[in-house]
């Protein structure tokens, strides 16, 4: 899960960061004699304690042994070439971080996840004809794998989740796909808001402190990279609509937001919850009302959420308004 903003906005992945967190520019510095004194010290302490980084280190040895025996033959001005392309692909395949991908059969659609080493950084819809599809253009710093037990685990998440068995998928997210620090920010607001609850484009904008950023949030929500867990299914338009779920995949919002209890309504304007079945949660007081209460024509769209049951309201924090009396009086 996002969680703390320290603990999971994760640093976009650099193509020479390994697995276990080093440089590996300093390793092959290291190996060509490149390094200063002090960094050869860093270099010397890290691999005392890391295996995978030793293999690495005497990889490149190997290699530059070689390239020096080619150079002192002949057939230098040849082999050199053929050498340094042989270097170039060990360095890439070394380099590149995994990404396990696989295709999951979900209740609502084709699910594409995808984990890396750092967490779950994809989970897209994909049409039928869209399996065999790579969308390599953003890819094109990973190696591809197929998902393995990792994947498999997600998986059974999931599961759990639209079997109504769990209502937090718990998962620590790889920000690499994310396309902005905008797009973090909108995310990790977004990420905040509970199972069973709707709010406003408004509300997100007002939560980041850029109130005018409506738009903006709304697009930043449209490319979530991972949705379901960071649950931009439960944002709404001001008047209640269900506008833009992964591009123009409302139908699929629906589903899920009828999952988690939120009862949504065809208009003549399309699909939206159903404002009038639901309690009205004051944000900032804390207080939530019956959807007819006097007191919410002084409520801006921002500061507005609409709770599923009066259950979930309390348990979230919120009291029961004095005015409208929602723990004393049903719907009407």
């Amino acid at each position: 899960m996002l969680g703390n903003k320290e603990d999971n906005i994760m640093p976009t992945i650099h193509a020479h960061s390994l697995p276990c967190g080093f440089t590996e520019d300093l390793l092959i510095a290291e190996t060509l004699a490149e390094t200063t004194p002090a960094l050869s010290q860093q270099v010397a302490a890290h691999l005392a304690s890391c295996a995978s980084c030793r293999t690495l280190v005497e990889r490149y040895r190997g290699l530059q042994t070689h390239l020096h025996t080619l150079a002192a033959t002949d057939n230098a001005q040849r082999g050199l070439p053929q050498a340094r392309q042989r270097l170039d692909a060990q360095l890439a395949l070394h380099t590149r971080p995994r990404l396990q991908v696989e295709i999951w059969h979900s209740p609502v659609g084709d699910l594409r996840i995808g984990r890396t080493a750092k967490g779950v950084a994809l989970v897209e819809f994909v049409r039928p004809d869209e399996q065999t599809v790579v969308p390599t253009q953003r890819w094109n710093e990973f190696t591809l794998e197929n998902g393995g037990l990792e994947v498999q685990t997600l998986i059974g998440q999931l599961e759990g989740y639209f079997d109504g068995q769990t209502q937090d998928l718990a998962w620590h997210v790889d920000d690499v796909f994310m396309r902005s620090d905008f797009q973090r920010t909108v995310l990790h607001a977004t990420a905040e808001v509970p199972y069973g609850t709707v709010v406003t484009y408004q509300a997100i904008a007002d939560t980041i402190g850029q109130s005018k950023a409506v738009r903006a949030v709304a697009q930043a929500l449209r490319h979530n990279p991972v949705p379901i867990h960071i649950p931009c299914h439960r944002v709404i338009g001001s008047d209640g609509a269900l506008t833009g779920y992964a591009g123009n995949l409302v139908d699929i919002k629906k589903k899920i937001l009828e999952l988690e209890g939120i009862p949504v309504v065809a208009t003549d304007k399309g699909l939206a919850i159903a404002r009038g079945q639901m309690y009205i949660g004051w944000r900032r007081d804390r207080y939530f009302c019956l959807p007819r209460c006097t007191t919410l024509k002084e409520q801006s769209a921002g500061d507005r959420a609409f709770i599923a049951s009066r259950t979930r309201a309390e348990a979230m924090g919120y009291r029961p308004c004095d005015v409208c009396h929602p723990d004393l009086q049903l719907f009407s």
